[in-house]
């Protein structure tokens, strides 16, 4: 029986996985938009049964790393890329695992250094721009014991399970509103009357966390952060088996605000126990400016479809240079999976087509487009209703004022790559 055969018989209300929730290691942190766990699963496990002979997998985006514990777990060889650093530190959590005898002794020590520096004021106020406009005094302060207490822990491991839990504990205590994945300070009022419960959040945190991620790692995994056109630039052709992922649907400016919601928590975060280049946040904006589409992005598309010069003429002038230079970006980016791809290797991408002028961006059909162009077949379209995702009703706004309504619906293309023509 074909892959197309065996997806025949599912149900297509079957992928929207109503009763699907966040929950298991994929719940130790929150990120905006993550994919669904089950749907992946299944996908993949279709794909290794299908054909037992894949056992590579990249994903060149691969936010909080649902797509790489997923294929870990059905003993894929896993490689995720993604440009920013607090994406980076959770998906690694989730795949290095921490023994949790260690933890537990680990979590002892942390506690008492927390209390001793309480009692002697012994630790480092820490500062960076603005940083009065984010959090209150009193937060400050019991944030800046807590990290100097991480900081004090000998073994670098532990201290990356602590940055992952530390930072849940700062996008709580911040003055950010969660209505919007953009850094918005919240009403005075509230921001007055939050009560301050950081020392018992934290403990409550690094006691149950390493619940979730388990133990031991399940194989070979490897992460890079940082730009993922780049980075696949530097990887021999055709390494992978599977490529599975959900990459952008837009800028980040006008789609979903990554880098902004991320950066506060990278701000606490001591770099230095991670691989990322520190420059990326230099300034609120920058993550989103240097992902796909950007502010930064200098690209040019080796391959424009007609589809995007449709599109276009669609829509607003002053909002056509930011289409065209997404689309570029992106077009950079397929056209290194397909090269990464081996030949009867499978893609797997999880798309969404958002609106510009209220018009549908349609980032489904050019992906299509761009499979034909680069010799892959789509074997399968699976259309499915978001239910679960975490996302605002409104994403973000325009230069315009105009909001940006986030989908209801996301469509996974199955390609195949042929033999070279």
């Amino acid at each position: 029986m074909s892959l197309a055969e065996k997806l025949d018989r599912y149900n297509m209300e079957y992928w929207d996985f109503k009763n699907s929730k966040i929950d298991g290691i994929h719940k130790i942190a929150s990120y905006p938009a993550p994919m669904v766990a089950p749907m992946q699963h299944e996908l993949l496990q279709l794909l290794v049964d299908e054909n037992p002979a894949y056992h590579k997998m990249l994903d060149p985006f691969h936010g909080t790393g649902v797509t790489l514990v997923e294929g870990q777990q059905i003993g894929l060889e896993v490689f995720g890329i993604d440009i920013n650093p607090y994406a980076h530190i959770i998906a690694l959590a989730k795949l290095e695992k921490y023994d949790p005898n260690e933890i537990q002794m680990s979590n002892e020590i942390l506690l008492q250094h927390i209390e001793v520096l309480k009692k002697s004021g012994d630790y480092t106020i820490h500062c960076f721009d603005n940083i009065n406009k984010w959090f209150r005094n009193d937060v400050i302060n019991d944030l800046s014991v807590i990290r100097t207490a991480i900081m004090l822990q000998n073994n670098c491991k532990n201290r990356r399970y602590y940055w992952l839990c530390f930072g849940e504990i700062v996008k709580k205590y911040s003055n950010t509103r969660t209505s919007t994945f953009k850094l918005h300070a919240k009403d005075e009022e509230k921001i007055k009357n939050m009560e301050n419960n950081i020392y018992e959040d934290f403990k409550n945190k690094i006691e149950e966390t390493y619940k979730l991620i388990g133990y031991p790692p399940l194989g070979k995994y490897r992460l890079e952060c940082g730009d993922s056109n780049s980075i696949m630039q530097k990887i021999p052709k055709e390494t992978f088996d599977i490529i599975c992922t959900s990459p952008p649907y837009g800028d980040n400016g006008t789609t979903v605000t990554y880098g902004q919601f991320s950066m506060l928590q990278l701000l606490w975060i001591d770099s230095n126990d991670f691989q990322y280049d520190i420059s990326s946040i230099d300034n609120f904006s920058k993550l989103d400016s240097l992902s796909l589409g950007g502010t930064l992005s200098r690209k040019n598309a080796f391959y424009c479809s007609q589809l995007v010069n449709e599109y276009i003429e669609k829509i607003s002038p002053h909002k056509r240079k930011k289409i065209m230079q997404f689309y570029a970006d992106y077009e950079n980016s397929f056209r290194a999976m397909t090269r990464l791809l081996k030949k009867g290797g499978r893609m797997v991408l999880t798309l969404g087509n958002r609106k510009v002028d209220g018009i549908e961006f349609p980032f489904t059909e050019i992906n299509v487009d761009l499979a034909k162009h680069y010799n892959l077949s789509v074997e399968y379209v699976i259309t499915r209703n978001i239910l679960n995702k975490r996302m605002p009703r409104k994403v973000s706004r325009l230069s315009d004022g105009q909001s940006v309504s986030s989908m209801s619906k996301e469509t996974t293309l199955l390609l195949k790559k042929g033999c070279e023509r």
